[in-house]
This record gives structure tokens, sequence and C-alpha cells, in this order.
């Protein structure tokens, strides 16, 4: 590669670049993207190794980064080098079913260039090995760099993500590649937006506790049930006093557990509003009638059974 040029002569990120691609892509190879760009819209040339180098990344990156690109049609690859341009018709429907792409292959020469090239990820991997308690193995390895290098996150942001798994006494990397997976599908990249949802998490796992113990259960949920649970606590709003009604009213009526049937319950009191045991013992009551109306009822009453007439 030695020249870029720009088919559609501008130099700002086309609007497609940001809305549908930038959030699912390597944050390296977003900076070639942005760097080819650059170049071209100057009319200079640069190569893979003096693009790695301007960029501090590597070499094997900056070639991934191309393809990458060439393969959602956002540039073109030819012997004259790359060419900038807009995404084909349907070239967005590929990207969104590849936003949540697994990290590349790695090389032990990749995680070992990364390591003389970036003392900061050395570090990171000697925290996280004494969060652990253990040295990490050569795969536990290239999962600390593919969360800062594909995923894009810094020091911080990693070792919240371990701290988070720990403490729900998750260890495993499978596991922990899951969880920034997702991070990374939903736009959590910095500590303000993980400490959001980590608290959203706790505050599920609580809510999931207190319903355990309600129900009296020691068996794990199920995913359905969980899916039930998470639209009580976040959809509908519900507080663990409102399941219990609902749950007390379902095993009255059921004889039993039943997550649909207090689904319903629940799902009715939502519509109409009603958010406190209060209200419910409000509405089950019936409205008492007037003493004056008690007493005209009763007077018409003996008067039917002695035959005589009502009319005053």
């Amino acid at each position: 590669m030695s020249a870029f040029k720009v088919k559609n002569q501008y130099v700002s990120v086309p609007v497609d670049f940001i809305d549908k691609y930038m959030a699912g892509a390597h944050g390296a190879y977003i900076k070639v993207y942005l760097y080819g760009l650059a170049a071209a819209a100057q009319g200079r040339e640069a190569d893979n190794e003096t693009v790695a180098e301007d960029l501090g990344i590597l070499v094997t990156d900056v070639e991934k980064a191309w393809k990458y690109w060439a393969d959602r049609g956002l540039v073109a690859m030819d012997g004259e080098g790359i060419t900038y341009g807009a995404a084909p018709s349907g070239a967005g429907a590929a990207d969104e079913a590849s936003a949540g792409d697994k990290p590349p292959q790695v090389t032990p020469a990749d995680i070992t260039a990364a390591l003389n090239m970036d003392p900061n990820m050395r570090e990171t991997l000697t925290m996280v090995e004494h969060m652990l308690g253990k040295p990490l193995t050569r795969r536990e390895m290239t999962s600390v760099f593919n969360l800062m290098d594909w995923y894009g996150m810094d020091q911080s942001l990693v070792l919240m993500l371990f701290e988070y798994c720990i403490s729900m006494d998750k260890r495993s990397f499978a596991y922990i590649e899951k969880v920034a997976q997702s991070w990374n599908r939903d736009g959590i990249n910095d500590i303000k937006s993980a400490e959001a949802v980590i608290k959203r998490a706790s505050a599920e796992k609580k809510f999931q506790g207190q319903c355990r113990r309600i129900f009296g259960l020691e068996r794990a949920f199920t995913n359905t049930e969980l899916k039930y649970l998470s639209s009580w606590k976040s959809e509908m709003s519900f507080s663990p006093a409102m399941v219990e009604q609902a749950y007390d009213i379902t095993v009255k009526n059921t004889g039993k557990l039943s997550f649909a049937y207090m689904n319903k319950i629940l799902s009715n009191w939502y519509k109409k509003g009603i958010k406190t045991p209060e209200k419910i013992q409000e509405l089950d009551r019936k409205p008492a009638r007037p003493a004056a109306k008690i007493d005209e009822i009763e007077r018409i009453e003996t008067m039917r059974r002695m035959g005589k007439t009502t009319d005053k």
C-alpha cells in the first residue's frame, strides 16, 4: 500500500461510519480508518509500518483494520492502495450482524510485542494476577490483551470489570469475556457508564435474593424466571412487598408457585397504577353504604313481609 484516495471528495467523517459502524468496531480499527481518511485528504502516502508507528499499534492490527473496513464496504483495496467511499447498499445490515464479532486470533508474538510497546498493559496483567491470586496462563493473558486491544478498555475499566465479576464469584475468563462483549455491545466504555450498569445489576441481584426468600426457593432461578423478575423490577418498578402480595394470591388461587400467574396479577396492577400493598387493600374493601340507605332498605323489606305497600 502506498497511496490513499477519496472517492467522494470530502474530508469530514461519513455519517454512516458514525451511526452504523463505529460502535461495533475495534478501537484500533477506528484509528486506522480515521488516519487513512486524514492522509487521503492531505494527499500523502503511508505504508502499514508507518501507520502502525504513528498510531502506536501493531502492523498486524493495521492489516486487519483494512480488511475489516473492506469487508464492510467502507474502503476498497487494490494494487494502488486504499480507496475511501460510501458503503454499498446493504452493507449496513452486514455490519449490524457483525457488531458483536469476537476478537481475532492473537499470536504469542502479538502479545510480546504489545507488552514491549505498552508498559501499561504489562502493569494491567500484573494487577489482574494479584486480584485473582494466581499467575495468568497464556490463554488468560490473551484474554486481557483482547480486552484492552480489541474492546479498547483502559486499565481502570479492565480492573473494574474483573472486580465486578470476582464480586459475584465469577472468575472464569469465558464469563468475563461475555460480560466484556455485553458492555461493548451496550456502549459501556468508561468508568461512569460501567458504574451505572454495575449498580443496576447489583440492584437486580438484591431483588432476586429478596424474591427467593419470599418464594422459599433454595434453587437458582431459571432463565425464564429471571426474565419475569427483571420485568417486575426494571419495567414495572414493583417492590418485593408487591411481589409478595402477588405470590400470596397466586398460592391461594392455584396452590403453587406460578410465575405466569403472578405475572398476570402484577401486569394488571401495573396497568391500573397500583404500586403499594395499601392500595390493594383499599380497592379490596367494598365501600360501606350510608346508614340512611340501610335503614330505608330494611323498612321496605319489613313492609314487604307484612304485605303492606311501600308507599309513604
